[in-house]
Formats: C-alpha cells, structure tokens, sequence
C-alpha cells in the first residue's frame, strides 16, 4: 500500500494492519449509511469509494477515495454515529479496524494520534461547508435549485382547493417597489412577503438578530417606513454587515473556537460580498408571474441582500431554494 493520504506513514500502517481484517466489496455496494453506529474504520487497499451526504432530496458527494486513503473515522474516533454515507464504485479491499482496538491504538500511539486528529479537523471543516443546505453568508454553488416536498394531501389538493385573492395581491403592484427601496435604500436586510397571511417579515441592521411583522398594507405608507427603516446607501449597509462579522471575527470568543470551525467562518466573513442590487430587482420584478401561475402559486417568498439565495413555497406545499443567479432559469422552467 503507497503512503497513506490520511497522513499516516508506512510504519503507522503496518501498526494498523496486525489489527486489522480484510474484506471486499463489490461496485456499487453499500460500506454504511448516514446515521448507523460506528463499528470499524477503513483503509483502502485497492478500488474505490464514494463518500456522500442526503440534503433533502439532494445526493451531495463529498470525497471519491482511492487506494491508501482511509474513511469512518470521524464516528469511531468521536464515538458517534456516521456522518456521512458509503458506497464503493468499484470492487474494492479494505483493511479494516474495529472501533475498540482503534481507540486503543490512538490511545497508545502519539504518532497516529496526531494524525488522525489533523485528519479530523480537515474532514470536519469539510462535512460542515457540505451538511448546511443554505450557510450564513449563502449557498455553496452557483448553480443550485433544491425542492423539498411536504405534505402530500396538499399537493394532492392544490388542483381543487379555490384561489383567493389576497390582501399581498390587491396592492402588489404598489408594494413592488417599496420591496425594492427596503433592501436596496433603507436598513432592511432580509425580508419575507406572506401572500396568504397578508404579514410582511423584515430583518434590520437595527436588529439583525430578530425579525419584526408587519401589516402588508403599512408599507404602502412613506412616514411608516421612515419611523421603522431608516434610510442607508446600499455600499454603506454592505459596510455595517461587514463590520458586524469583524466584531465576532476579533471577539475572544470566537478566537476560541475549534480550529475547523475558526477556519471555516473566517473564510466566510472575509469573503462576504452583498447580492447585486440588480438580481434584488429582477427577482421583486417577477413576483406577478410567480403569483399567477395557473395552478401551482406562489405562497411566499424571502429575499435577502446578505445571502445568495431566494427562497419561495407554493401552495403545494413545495419549498423551492434557487441561487439568486439560477432564479431566472428556474422561472423559464416553470412559467
């Protein structure tokens, strides 16, 4: 067997392999899957294997390991369960450790103790950019469009269950614009537009950590939104978001983090960038088309100029989540 990619060297290896026992698997066999309990750690001898999470309805890859790379080891070394799912892609040996007698050896070995933990931190970094559906500062890809389904009677429903037109619909082409002053020149930063409840949510620099509600109809009036939302340059409210993550950023509690977790936020705080204004106003542009499709309608949508994702639930009970740069090809698709 090469050099081990899990940092471990030959000697380490041959430690691990009078421990060990050898089996086989063939293509496309399940190793586990998420959520089991943790009985052994794996090293490849020869083949490979995929190593993948389930978001929703969403088969995420995270790694295709190939021969001296090792797996499994997350759950047996923080004796939890899998955190992930296995499976090989094609016939495939391992070497494989149970749980107690890999313990015993980190245990007694401060060689392979170490690498196994500089293994862990880099592994859980990376299960953690993979595991959020949506992080804090946006989606992963470019490119994405998740839908979750939830109730099926309603989706059975939808086709027979009478339309209403709501209090949202009957001043929607007067609130579009306000939408759009709210996130492009007033404090607002998130803001969730309830057509059946007629409630408007909103998130403010003033507040970043709770949302308020509003009446729909409230935001037709100028003095409301002056007494609620302040007005602040688009440039100068990406500024403020900025300084907010540089205060967690320098915080002693944050320098006291894991290393993983420490990395991974750093990364996103530093990398930061606002939604253009121009995705926010092409997306509050196509409201009435989302509102009036036949039979499938928009129930309610969140717009955000911190994140790089719209999130929309129709009256079937559907949540679908569209990067900001894929929501025009999403409404092609669907309209």
């Amino acid at each position: 067997m090469p050099i081990s990619s899990c940092g471990l060297s030959d000697s380490d290896l041959e430690k691990i392999r009078s421990r060990a026992t050898r089996a086989a698997h063939n293509a496309g066999e399940c190793v586990f899957t998420e959520g089991d309990e943790a009985d052994f750690i794996y090293f490849i001898e020869s083949g490979r294997v995929a190593i993948y999470i389930e978001k929703f309805a969403v088969k995420e890859e995270i790694h295709t390991l190939g021969a001296g790379e090792c797996f499994g080891e997350m759950a047996v070394f923080l004796n939890g369960r899998r955190t992930a799912s296995a499976a090989t892609v094609e016939d495939t040996v391992f070497m494989r450790v149970a749980k107690k007698e890999f313990l015993d050896l980190v245990r007694t070995d401060e060689e392979i103790a170490t690498s196994i933990k500089s293994l862990l931190e880099k592994r859980t970094e990376e299960l953690m950019l993979r595991e959020t559906l949506i992080g804090n500062t946006g989606i992963a890809s470019k490119h994405l469009h998740v839908s979750i389904k939830g109730d099926p009677s309603l989706r059975e429903t939808a086709l027979f269950r009478e339309r209403y037109e709501s209090a949202v619909d009957r001043i929607l082409p007067k609130l579009m614009p306000r939408l759009e002053e709210l996130l492009l020149e007033r404090s607002v930063l998130q803001v969730f537009i309830g057509f059946n409840s007629g409630e408007i949510r909103t998130v403010s620099l003033l507040n970043p950590f709770c949302e308020e509600i509003h009446q729909v109809r409230k935001f037709l009036d100028e003095v409301y939104l002056d007494r609620h939302f302040p007005r602040i340059d688009y440039a100068q409210k990406a500024d403020t978001v900025r300084q907010l993550y540089r205060t967690v950023l320098t915080s002693a509690w944050f320098d006291g983090l894991p290393a993983q977790q420490k990395h991974l936020w750093e990364g996103c705080y530093r990398g930061w960038k606002p939604i253009s204004p121009d995705e926010i106003s092409a997306t509050i542009a196509r409201l009435p088309d989302l509102r009036s499709i036949q039979n499938y309608y928009l129930r309610n949508i969140t717009l955000s100029m911190i994140r790089d994702v719209i999130h929309m639930q129709f009256n079937c009970d559907g949540t679908h989540i569209v990067s900001a740069e894929d929501y025009e090809r999403f409404l092609e698709e669907n309209l």
